[in-house]
């Protein structure tokens, strides 16, 4: 099991939002802000109600030492004001100071932000029920999933919105999720402990007997895990693979 990454978290609250009407929540968008400026500073210009604006989190990385602040501020049950007739059915993240001429290298710059956001990403879409399926340009494919807002404006048809852009860095951001999914999949409570009465008489030593070997690295491709739900490690990485690109590999046989 993975540990939680490295970030401070803190609610700034913005007016800016309404109720969801009962619509079901099935895409987490990304956003730039278009703008100089950190999470906190983000946060404080949305939870300002002449702005009229708002995005669930706010996200960014300190160019000084690094550090990852995530500012919470709009309760993710409710519409934040981001994204149109899509509202309802979003969730909306924003990179603090990020723009969409950003080059690919500074998106990278910002590698722990990326990080985090796809953590939150896991974290909601397991939270709402929404399916970890990256929804990447050109945008040919429905919700549930994992997107941006030009999606929104290009795939379902509102706004003309172009964020992340062009060299936002999806692959560097699917294996972030891919990460994060497995780590979550893995929350599984340990079995309960019985209770063990005390012995009439002192144990014999027990001796243990000798740890079964595994074998070569085929083997361990090929034996059947309890840990994995009986699949094998091939398996398991299919069935994680087909829930994050949207494929449907896992029960394809042979090798390239």
């Amino acid at each position: 099991m993975l540990a939680k990454p490295d970030f401070n978290e803190y609610w700034v609250k913005s007016p800016s939002f309404h109720s969801r009407g009962g619509t079901k929540v099935d895409l987490f968008l990304l956003h730039t802000q278009e703008g100089p400026g950190n999470a906190d500073s983000l946060a404080r210009f949305l939870a300002n109600p002449a702005n009229q604006v708002s995005y669930h989190y706010t996200v960014g990385q300190d160019t000084r030492d690094g550090g990852v602040t995530v500012c919470d501020v709009v309760d993710t049950d409710y519409c934040s004001w981001s994204v149109l007739s899509a509202n309802p059915r979003s969730i909306n993240l924003c990179f603090a100071g990020s723009s969409v001429n950003w080059s690919r290298d500074q998106w990278l710059q910002q590698a722990r932000a990326l990080d985090v956001a796809a953590y939150i990403a896991v974290a909601d879409c397991k939270k709402y029920g929404i399916t970890i399926k990256v929804l990447t340009p050109p945008y040919k494919s429905a919700p549930p999933g994992i997107s941006d807002h030009a999606y929104v404006s290009k795939f379902l048809g509102d706004g003309n919105h172009t964020d992340v852009g062009p060299n936002f860095p999806w692959d560097v951001f699917t294996a972030n999720l891919t990460k994060w999914a497995l780590a979550f999949a893995d929350k599984t409570p340990p079995p309960p402990v019985a209770p063990v009465a005390a012995p009439i008489a002192p144990a014999k030593p027990k001796v243990d007997p000798a740890p079964k070997p595994v074998g070569p690295a085929n083997d361990q491709l090929t034996l059947r895990w309890n840990s994995l739900g009986g699949q094998t490690v091939v398996e398991a990485l299919a069935e994680v693979r087909d829930h994050v690109l949207g494929t449907s590999d896992r029960k394809k046989t042979g090798a390239i």
